[in-house]
């Protein structure tokens, strides 16, 4: 049997003191079934998708990764501060060189005090997200002392993408051809906790796949019962939306763990690439003994059939579902509400979530960024579509600019300063593109004080241009929500707030693979010295540890 079900186990953490947790990650590869058709994929300890890290508030985590792999590898840890360890961050060219074939390398950091929720691990070495080196990373919040009752019964954890059959630098390839118009190549399949089902009947002869007929993955849960859902897009392109048609859905938090409110639902969407909701699913009493489903829908900003990818993959099923067999009834301890269906099956906006006021609006920036973001297509570059910020488009020095000053940086980093002293930064992301972009900053959460879709015509926000107001309106400093992936609509843009204290040199970067490896991704110089940067500090002399 295919089962989907990612049980957590919370009360090994929730309920003991920090400690120091120590792992031992061997990565290879093998070819695996996980849709049906055969595909070389990463392992981690012969998994796919790599252990499910689980820890606390306050923990310090050894991941000592040995690299059995063909390629060098690299490990970013989604979300996590990692404030006192830049030089643990996982970004190739940013903070360490690839831990090389044959090597090992120790990932050693502490687990912040107040940060807590749902988090991931994946490469940030190449492509091989794509090729399936990823994992959940939950952080238990501490417990101890506080009443026992939750509000639900167990934790499942859902890790949820778009997945591509050829090996994902053969993708890349494909996408950064002149032949290729910028159009992102588009996916075969999606993968649910590593399990999807490919139908080997829909396969094309201009693309061959070795498939196999296997089993449609199924879900087995107690509908009896009350889950926090931990939600993960770990895809390289597409968002979805993530519904269950008879059950009760109630949004607690994004990003981690910033809390928000919601209406009841049936579902979620869309969460786009890097992006995590958590939120309790319940079935009311008169559905309980009913059959149900999960049903995964892939973004139609993404998926808009004929033609918006490369070239129209008709083996594609956008449109997915996955039975959930119900365990044998059991009371739950928090018993289900009684009885009535939902008056509304609509899923839940994340884009409109709401969050309580701030205890004061938050303060003016001393520092602003702006940047204008766009996939180019360019003739000094032979037409290939490449990924800019501003005017630069990003690629990987021989050395980490951690390690170095700033007079050895090339011309392909763009790395502001924020300053010597902790600031509030405004950073506005300008989207010059068709369609969206999610936005990751490593090392911080930030606040998402205005996001404005394009109406078309030049809709985008410069804040040192004062002659006229911002199409968005004006800025929230009074309930923004806060996240550390945001979207940025196509043709608009969104204005960020940030309190830059955690010292390092911090990727920014479009999530959707395929752009970022094309170049569209700066750093963010925080702290340190503006010259000289980190060049001969501990976090500098270590982050080169692994260059040859």
């Amino acid at each position: 049997m295919r089962d989907l079900t990612s049980l957590l186990q919370p009360q090994s953490h929730n309920q003991r003191e920090p400690t120091t947790r120590r792992f031992t990650w061997n990565i290879t590869s093998g070819l695996r079934r996980p849709d049906g058709v055969l595909k070389e994929v990463i392992l981690v300890n012969d998994k796919f998708p790599g252990p499910t890290l689980e820890g606390r508030s306050g923990d310090t985590w050894e991941i000592d990764v040995y690299n059995n792999h063909h390629e060098g590898i690299a490990i970013h840890w989604h979300g996590l501060h990692m404030r006192g360890a830049n030089h643990m961050d996982g970004a190739v060219g940013i903070t360490q060189c690839e831990v090389p074939p044959g090597e090992h390398f120790v990932y050693h950091f502490k687990v912040g005090d107040n940060q807590t929720g749902t988090y991931w691990y994946h490469a940030h070495s190449q492509t091989q997200l794509a090729s399936g080196l990823y994992g959940g990373l939950v952080v238990h919040a501490d417990k101890r002392g506080r009443p026992q009752e939750d509000g639900y019964d167990m934790e499942l954890l859902f890790l949820v993408g778009d997945w591509y059959h050829r090996r994902s630098s053969e993708v890349l390839k494909t996408f950064m051809d002149a032949t290729s118009n910028g159009d992102e190549p588009c996916p075969d399949s999606l993968l649910v906790n590593g399990l999807g089902h490919f139908d080997c009947s829909r396969s094309t002869p201009s693309a061959p796949v070795d498939c196999d007929v296997v089993q449609k993955p199924t879900l087995a849960l107690n509908m009896s019962h009350r889950y926090l859902v931990r939600l993960v897009n770990t895809g390289s392109l597409t968002g979805f939306s993530f519904t269950i048609p008879d059950a009760e859905v109630n949004i607690t938090s994004v990003d981690g763990d910033q809390a928000v409110t919601a209406d009841p639902s049936n579902g979620v969407g869309i969460l786009y690439p890097g992006e995590r909701v958590d939120f309790i699913l319940s079935w009311q009493q008169a559905f309980q003994s009913n059959s149900s489903s999960l049903v995964v829908n892939l973004d139609k900003e993404q998926v808009q059939f004929p033609m918006n990818f490369q070239s129209p993959n008709l083996a594609l099923e956008y449109h997915q579902e996955f039975t959930i067999d119900s365990t044998p009834k059991m009371m739950s301890r928090t018993k289900a509400g009684l009885g009535q269906s939902l008056e509304t099956s609509a899923k839940q906006n994340l884009q409109k979530l709401k969050v309580k006021d701030l205890t004061e609006s938050l303060p003016e920036p001393e520092v602003k960024l702006v940047i204008y973001s766009a996939v180019e297509i360019l003739n000094h570059l032979n037409n290939i579509p490449t990924g800019f910020i501003n005017r630069t488009h990003w690629s990987q020095q021989e050395e980490p600019l951690l390690s170095l000053e700033r007079s050895e940086w090339d011309d392909h980093q763009l790395v502001p300063w924020t300053a010597a002293q902790p600031k509030w930064v405004e950073l506005v992301i300008n989207n010059l593109d068709s369609t969206g972009h999610p936005f990751h900053l490593h090392g911080f959460d930030f606040y998402v004080i205005s996001s404005w879709k394009g109406q078309g015509g030049w809709d985008y926000f410069n804040p040192f241009d004062t002659s006229s107001k911002p199409r968005g309106g004006d800025p929230n400093l009074k309930n923004p929500i806060r996240k550390d992936t945001v979207y940025v609509p196509a043709f608009g843009y969104v204005r960020l707030r940030f309190w830059a204290d955690n010292e390092g040199i911090w990727l920014l970067h479009c999530h959707i693979l395929w752009h970022e490896a094309s170049g569209m991704a700066m750093a963010i110089h925080v702290l340190g010295d503006e010259d000289t940067a980190f060049k001969g500090t501990v976090m500098g002399q270590e982050s080169s540890s692994l260059c040859r």
